[in-house]
């Protein structure tokens, strides 16, 4: 068996990037203590993007259900003064919630976990951190009562703070939890003697009719002229949904040349990174190139722009500055469509040299629409890699999946796919 100290920093390793291997670890050697890692987890949510991602309670808690019985009281200990005492952010805050909820739901000091939800939804509330905090998880411990509960705390607020805005998210929640109830129904009748209640429902349904009307109203059908009065970012949201005729693209292609100012220039290219631009793609290569001062912005819309096409020129681009580039992600995606045998030792060398969570996850991303558009067995070397280095679960998703889609899936890995930490990778190992 190797040393406990090496366990400890591989489970520490795989638990922040939330990988199952953890879980796999902890079975394996039941005599080592991981509890400094675990409570580091469940202290801190690692995941890259933690709102896109959600909690990770559940897989911490697995964690949690496999330390040693006489730590377990200690991690339990930490999750519970966190809660009561931290201000983590507000996605770690989550975490610990579910925790709780998790801790209460599985007989582990219920009553103490269950008063700490409490009194952490009460604490936010009065310090107006959060209104939601902890709601999801006094409904799923006291059902229609913690609903009820909840209900007349925000009554009571709106009658402090007439402005204080809510929509039925605490509804569609409960309903979540409990399907076979309504919710509404059950406030609706306590309205009529519950002026707190009765506060709640009636700014509730206010906001939904406005919601209804604004749902109604048909979405502006812009022309082009109208569209570029936004700003690029906008530009880039709004276009697929519009779409561009080809008459249109190739209108816009031929006004780049003549562009009278960089945020003109900014607006055009910026169509061509959703719609394949029409003209020689050589007359976007200088935009590519300017990577400096004011430049920069044009630079990547362009290259975001190339990323669309095929040609040699394109490859080279990506050659030359993919080996030395500081954010060698800027010049991935250009092999998408130009991309050759042998591309991917390039790939598994940029990602092993890759220190930082955000070039990791940039190189990720590439990767993904790199192998999406060419299936080959080579694949295995960077996404193995990234596998290995990323704590965003939602791209590990999609790495496994092409993992399995090229048959290039390491056995260990398929043993890892059922403890992971994303529900979605589990899936994957549910569906064989």
């Amino acid at each position: 068996m190797p040393p406990a100290g090496q366990l400890q920093r591989q489970f520490q390793h795989a638990a922040r990037l939330g990988l199952g291997r953890a879980c796999l670890l902890a079975q394996a050697h039941p005599a080592v203590d991981f509890s400094a890692a675990i409570i580091d987890v469940a202290l801190h949510n690692y995941a890259y993007d933690r709102q896109s991602e959600g909690s990770r309670a559940r897989y911490v808690f697995a964690l949690y259900q496999l330390a040693l019985r006489p730590q377990q009281p200690r991690i339990r200990r930490a999750v519970l003064r966190a809660l009561a005492t931290a201000d983590p952010d507000i996605w770690t805050e989550i975490q610990l919630l579910e925790l709780a909820r998790w801790l209460a739901e599985h007989g582990h000091a219920p009553a103490t976990a269950r008063a700490a939800i409490h009194r952490r939804f009460r604490r936010d509330q009065q310090s107006g951190y959060t209104d939601w905090s902890g709601t999801k998880e006094i409904m799923a411990l006291d059902g229609l009562s913690g609903l009820k509960y909840i209900a007349r705390a925000y009554g009571r607020r709106l009658a402090l703070d007439p402005e204080y805005w809510h929509d039925d998210t605490l509804l569609r929640d409960f309903q979540e939890l409990y399907p076979e109830q309504d919710g509404r129904a059950a406030l609706a009748a306590l309205a009529s003697r519950d002026a707190d209640v009765g506060r709640y429902l009636a700014v509730v349904e206010a906001n939904r009719r406005l919601r209804a009307e604004a749902a109604a109203e048909p979405a502006p059908d812009l022309s082009i002229e109208e569209l570029l009065r936004y700003k690029p970012w906008f530009i880039r949201r709004r276009l697929p949904r519009r779409g561009l005729a080809e008459a249109e693209a190739r209108e816009l292609a031929e006004r780049l040349p003549a562009a009278r100012s960089h945020l003109e220039r900014e607006k055009l290219l910026s169509c061509f990174t959703v719609v394949p631009f029409p003209l020689d793609y050589r007359l976007l290569l200088p935009y590519a190139v300017r990577n400096t001062g004011r430049h920069r912005a044009a630079a990547q819309l362009a290259l975001d722009a190339l990323a669309l096409l095929t040609g040699p020129e394109i490859r080279a681009l990506a050659l030359k500055n993919l080996p030395t580039a500081r954010r060698p992600a800027r010049y991935a995606d250009l092999l998408t469509r130009n991309y050759q045998p042998g591309d991917a030792a390039l790939l598994s060398r940029l990602v092993e040299r890759s220190r930082s969570e955000e070039a990791v996850e940039a190189l990720a991303a590439s990767c993904c629409r790199i192998y999406e558009a060419n299936v080959t067995p080579e694949c295995a070397g960077p996404l193995l890699a990234l596998y290995e280095k990323m704590n965003c679960a939602i791209h590990r998703y999609y790495v496994v999946k092409l993992l399995i889609r090229n048959d290039v899936l390491p056995a260990w890995l398929s043993a890892e796919l059922p403890f992971d930490s994303y529900a979605d990778t589990r899936g994957l190992a549910a569906a064989g």
